[in-house]
């Protein structure tokens, strides 16, 4: 809620106004010494010359009080015109630019995330004002869109569990369906599935915020690369796709082993969900003087190009198939980018195209011990 605008002058009459008075006080100033100390001196000076005729001195003092006097107003007279037209001058623009802020901030406020603001001819600062609020601006339609989709594909990410446990329910009220072990693990199952995406949007949220905490400290890689590897062993088995390791005996790096264990296993788990029986699935290292790179690369339905972009933003999907009972709950990568941004470090994937694998590259920092 707002409050009422206070009745204030505006900016313009503000400067108009203090100018003026300016003036007036330099006026006030320039008359007292015209009128006051001025003729006395004067008649001191002509006084001094003892030759002048009766009643010169008189005339010669009320010229000077004229003369004075004239010179004040016509100073007065040019000075306040030339106050007015330069405070007109000069604020115009920067009335104008205000104006159009508030008009950019009400829309805002309505909801009008695409209002921008169009400073036009004004100062560098007016322009530098400008670009501050387009940029805040954006970052609030951004973060409406994202907002909004997060909920639309939260929504949908529910509905799927939320279904099946509906209808194994009433079939069970029904008779249709007993509340057999297996029916119960079913149930349970899909209760476990939004339980993981409850855990998985948590997650997003306390790295958007900030709040993902992590234990750095040198660590071997190839233990961090064996234990994520190791716990995807049966699925990869039960799938039919081959999971190979190249090592980096003795490479360490700077990192909490179980943040990017847990990288690793959404990005292995999303190469298992893509990569079909008979595929493969490689996990190679690669150690700089200040980074070490890990890259996992698949063969399976790789991404086509105008996806990549987009690969790591939450619920993105660049498989949208009816396959949606086996895969994950559509965070997974995007918590992956905030764990390695943590650690100062990136993570990137690459595709030469539909059928051609992909291949996630993720760089930390090499340990300086």
């Amino acid at each position: 809620m707002t409050g009422a605008v206070p009745r204030q002058a505006t900016l313009r009459t503000r400067l108009v106004v203090g100018n003026l008075v300016l003036i007036a006080s330099a006026l006030a100033v320039t008359w007292a010494v015209a009128t006051v100390a001025g003729p006395p001196l004067f008649r001191d000076h002509i006084e001094q010359d003892q030759a002048l005729p009766p009643g010169l001195l008189d005339r010669a003092e009320q010229a000077f009080h004229i003369a004075n006097l004239l010179q004040v107003l016509l100073a007065t007279a040019i000075a306040a015109a030339l106050t007015v037209g330069l405070s007109l001058l000069i604020t115009r623009p920067i009335s104008r630019t205000i104006t159009a802020m508030a008009a950019t901030s009400a829309r805002l406020a309505q909801g009008d995330y695409t209002a921008r603001l169009i400073p036009g001819r004004a100062s560098r600062e007016v322009h530098t004002l400008a670009g501050t609020m387009n940029t805040l601006a954006t970052r609030i339609q951004n973060t409406e869109a994202t907002r909004r989709r997060l909920l639309t594909d939260l929504a949908h990410e529910m509905r799927t569990p939320l279904a099946a446990i509906d209808g194994y329910l009433e079939a069970i009220h029904d008779g249709i369906e007993t509340a057999d072990p297996p029916t119960i693990a079913i149930l349970r199952g899909q209760l476990q599935k939004l339980v993981r995406l409850a855990d998985d949007i948590n997650a997003v949220s306390a790295a958007d915020e900030h709040r993902l905490k992590v234990a750095v400290r040198p660590t071997p890689l190839d233990v961090i690369i064996e234990d994520a590897a190791g716990s995807l062993r049966p699925a990869y088995s039960a799938k039919g796709v081959t999971l190979g390791i190249a090592g980096a005996p003795g490479t360490l790096v700077d990192a909490d082993p179980a943040r990017i264990g847990q990288v690793l296993v959404n990005v292995l788990n999303n190469a298992l969900r893509h990569t079909p029986p008979g595929g493969r699935v490689d996990i190679g290292t690669g150690a700089g003087t200040t980074t070490v790179e890990i890259t996992i690369s698949d063969t399976g339905e790789g991404i086509a190009p105008e996806h990549l972009p987009y690969l790591f933003e939450r619920f993105y999907r660049a498989h949208p198939s009816g396959r949606h009972h086996d895969q994950g709950s559509g965070v997974g990568l995007t918590i992956s980018r905030a764990i390695v941004a943590t650690h100062a470090g990136s993570i990137a994937a690459d595709s030469p195209g539909p059928g051609r694998g992909t291949t996630v590259t993720i760089k930390l920092p090499a340990s300086r011990l």
